[in-house]
């Protein structure tokens, strides 16, 4: 089950949309009138995860007094710690309640807490790093999601090491990567659960194989690959320095049983890119 959205109530309907389109580059439909009730309302989007019912609070009285327990607090997911610093300041310089200041939590959150023009509560936050360590069992549902072949997958495990990193002790990531001859390596496989994409953990992977791993067993150059229909996949590999060297036009076609879709894009082509560690 998915939660799709969160109603909030507002004597301000312009106002309310207008703070979370501006500092959380949320974006809003056009403003919808019930023809039966009147009352108005606006559906804010974000990057991920739910959106925001903002609902005027006058319309909708009939079940509720005043005093009725709603909600606690909403949650916005930040890049870095700086970037949690930069926000809140913004808050303060505009004029906005600063509910409290940053600081690490005790399940070891960065966070801060504004209120927004009805004080509801905000919290900016930036989950705890993540653990990179040798994966004892590798995480086969997680592999499976970037390799649906589970052969293919048993096969190259076998002679490759597998890296896990854990939030909280759950497994967030998994990458894989086998050692070739000549002082090459290939990283076979990169996966990130659902619930902890956009929050750099597969970044942090990607980095500890070319920072810690890689000078540890004298490679020199790193390659992976990817399909043409993963343009989120491809955008990260060349920030980390990965350059495209080939395609392997209809890889995906002859190698894999069933089609794969990723999109709305059948997956056909493998680019091949490779970075050089010295």
């Amino acid at each position: 089950m998915q939660l799709t959205h969160i109603a909030l109530w507002t004597n301000h309907l312009e106002r309310l949309r207008d703070f979370y389109v501006k500092y959380f580059n949320g974006k809003s439909n056009e403003k919808y009138v019930n023809p039966k009730k009147g009352f108005a309302s606006y559906f804010v989007s974000f990057e991920s995860g739910p959106a925001l019912e903002i609902m005027q609070r006058q319309d909708i009285t009939e079940a509720y007094d005043k005093d009725h327990i709603g909600l606690a607090h909403l949650a916005f997911h930040a890049d870095t710690k700086e970037q949690v610093d930069q926000m809140i300041e913004r808050f303060r310089m505009d004029g906005y309640t600063i509910a409290g200041e940053t600081r690490t939590s005790g399940d070891g959150y960065y966070e801060g807490v504004i209120r927004d023009p009805d004080g509801n509560i905000v919290e900016i936050v930036v989950g705890g790093e993540p653990e990179i360590q040798v994966a004892l069992f590798p995480p086969y549902e997680l592999l499976l999601e970037a390799d649906p072949d589970r052969e293919k997958v048993e096969a190259y495990l076998k002679d490759s090491d597998c890296f896990i990193a854990t939030v909280r002790n759950s497994v967030a990531g998994v990458i894989v990567v086998r050692k070739e001859e000549g002082g090459k390596a290939e990283i076979m496989n990169l996966a990130v659960a659902d619930i902890f994409r956009r929050r750099g953990i597969a970044r942090k992977l990607l980095r500890h194989v070319s920072n810690k791993w890689a000078p540890a067993q004298d490679v020199e150059l790193l390659r992976i690959c990817t399909g043409t229909s993963a343009a989120g996949p491809m955008m990260l590999y060349q920030q980390e320095g990965f350059d495209l060297v080939a395609v392997d036009r209809d890889y995906f076609v002859r190698n894999y049983a069933e089609p794969i879709w990723e999109n709305g894009i059948q997956c056909r082509h493998q680019l091949i890119l490779e970075k050089r560690l010295k």
